[in-house]
C-alpha cells in the first residue's frame, strides 16, 4: 500500500480514537517497548479496545529484517491457534441460521458414519469439537497429507489410533484435528471453501480483510515474515507458495481452520470485541448476545453432549490466572516461532490483542509470559475506561 494510504489510515485511527491520545504517553510507550524487548519480539503489535473503542495501540520492530521494513498498522500476522476462536464466530453464525446444530452427530455432514471404535454408540458432535472433548486425536494417518477424513475417522475403517480412550464429550484433550474438522463441516453445509465463507459472512460485514492463506490477501506487501531466535523461519514468499484450494472439499480440507489465519491487529480486535460484548461491533450485529454468552460458558453445565470438564467453552478458553480475581476469556496461539494472544473481559468489555512474527515461547501456567506481563500492565490502566 502507498505511503499516502498508510498515512490516511493512521490519521483516521487517531481522529476516531481520542482516548488513545490521553494514554499514549512516552512512559507507557517505553514500558510496552521494554516488554516487547524482554520477550525477544522481532516485530509485533498490541491493541486494546474498551466498549468497542480502541484506546491504545503500539507497533514494535520489523516485518522484514533484511529489508529493514518496520511493522505498521497494516501489517498482517499469522494467528496460529487464535484462528480456532475466530472460526468459532463463523460456526455460530451457521448455528444461528439453523444450518448447523451443536449436538447433531457430525456423521450427518459427511455422509458416512464417524465413530470412536471404543465407543460406537456415542456420536461425535460440533459442541465436542469446539470444546476439545471429541476424543479425536492426531495419531494414525494425520501427518499424511493424502489421508481423508473417511480414511481416519469412519466407522468402516475402524482406526483406533485416531481416537483417545475416553468417550466423546467426557474428557478434555486439545485437538488440532478436531478443530480442523469444523472447517470441513463449514464447507459441507455452505458449498463454499471455509475461507470464502468466512471472508463473506464474518470478515466483510466488519470491513475486515483477512484470510486463512497468505495467497488470498490482496495487499501481500503487508504480510510479515516469521522469525525464530532472530533468524528467518519462513518468508512471505514461502507462505505464498503454499497456495490455497478455494473450493469445498470436506473430506480433505480438515487443516484450514485450526491455525493459519492472517489478519491485522486492528481488525482482530474488532472480532474480539464481538465476543467481549453483545455480539456486535461498529453497529454490525454479527452474533446474538445469547450466542456469545454460550461460547464463553462451561459446556458441561448445559446438559447437552459435553459431560466432562474442559477449560474451553466453544473455542473460547476461560482463564482465572491472568488477572487476580477475574475470569479472562480468549485464546493464545503457539508456533515454532513464538506466542500470540487475544483475551477479553466481558465485565468491562476490555479486549486485548498481542501479535508478533517471532518471540520468546516461555510460558507460565500454560500462558505466554509476554501476554501475562503485557496484560498485567495494560489492564489496570484501561479496563472500564
Amino acid at each position: 500500500m502507498k505511503l499516502k494510504s498508510l498515512l490516511a489510515v493512521v490519521l483516521c485511527f487517531i481522529l476516531l480514537s481520542p482516548l488513545a491520545l490521553a494514554f499514549n504517553d512516552q512512559q507507557v510507550a517505553a514500558d510496552v517497548d521494554a516488554l516487547f524487548r524482554k520477550s525477544k519480539v522481532m516485530g509485533g503489535s498490541v491493541v486494546v479496545m474498551v466498549k468497542g473503542r480502541i484506546v491504545y495501540a503500539r507497533e514494535y520492530g520489523f516485518a522484514n529484517i533484511r529489508e529493514k521494513k518496520p511493522v505498521n498498522p497494516l501489517t498482517y500476522y499469522r494467528l496460529a491457534s487464535i484462528t480456532k476462536m475466530i472460526t468459532g464466530i463463523g460456526l455460530m453464525k451457521l448455528v444461528e441460521e439453523g444450518k448447523l446444530s451443536l449436538d447433531e452427530d457430525i456423521s450427518k455432514y459427511y455422509g458416512y458414519t464417524i465413530r470412536n471404535p471404543r465407543h460406537k454408540q456415542v456420536p461425535i458432535t460440533l459442541r465436542q469439537l469446539m470444546s476439545h472433548t471429541s476424543s479425536i486425536s492426531e495419531n494414525g494417518g494425520y501427518s499424511n497429507l493424502r489421508s481423508t477424513v473417511h480414511d481416519m475417522l469412519s466407522e468402516e475403517k475402524n482406526r483406533r489410533a485416531n481416537f483417545y480412550d475416553a468417550a466423546p464429550g467426557s474428557e478434555y484433550k486439545y485437538s488440532n484435528f478436531g478443530a480442523g474438522l469444523t472447517g470441513s463441516i463449514i464447507e459441507a453445509v455452505t458449498g463454499q471453501s471455509a475461507n470464502r465463507y468466512m471472508m463473506q459472512h464474518v470478515f466483510a460485514p466488519l470491513g475486515i480483510h483477512a484470510s486463512y492463506a497468505g495467497v488470498m490477501i490482496h495487499d501481500q506487501e503487508n504480510l510479515s515474515n516469521q522469525y525464530s531466535d532472530s533468524t528467518l523461519y519462513k518468508s512471505v514468499a514461502a507462505y505464498l507458495r503454499d497456495g490455497y484450494e478455494d473450493y469445498p472439499s470436506p473430506d480433505t480440507h480438515y487443516r484450514t481452520t485450526h491455525g493459519g489465519l492472517w489478519i491485522r491487529s486492528r481488525d482482530l480486535i474488532k472480532l474480539i470485541s464481538v465476543l467481549a460484548g453483545d455480539g456486535s461491533c461498529d453497529g454490525v450485529q454479527l452474533l446474538s448476545p445469547e450466542t456469545v454468552r454460550m461460547m464463553r460458558q462451561d459446556q458441561k453445565t448445559l446438559g447437552k453432549t459435553v459431560t466432562g470438564d474442559s477449560p474451553y467453552g466453544l473455542f473460547v478458553e476461560r482463564n482465572t490466572t491472568l488477572i487476580p480475581g477475574k475470569t479472562i476469556y480468549g485464546h493464545q496461539g503457539m508456533t515454532d516461532t513464538g506466542i500470540v494472544s487475544a483475551y477479553f473481559d466481558p465485565d468491562t468489555q476490555f479486549a486485548f490483542v498481542l501479535l508478533n512474527n517471532g518471540s520468546s515461547r516461555v510460558r507460565e501456567d500454560r500462558v505466554g509470559v509476554m501476554a501475562r506481563n503485557m496484560l498485567s500492565y495494560l489492564y489496570p490502566i484501561f479496563a472500564g475506561n
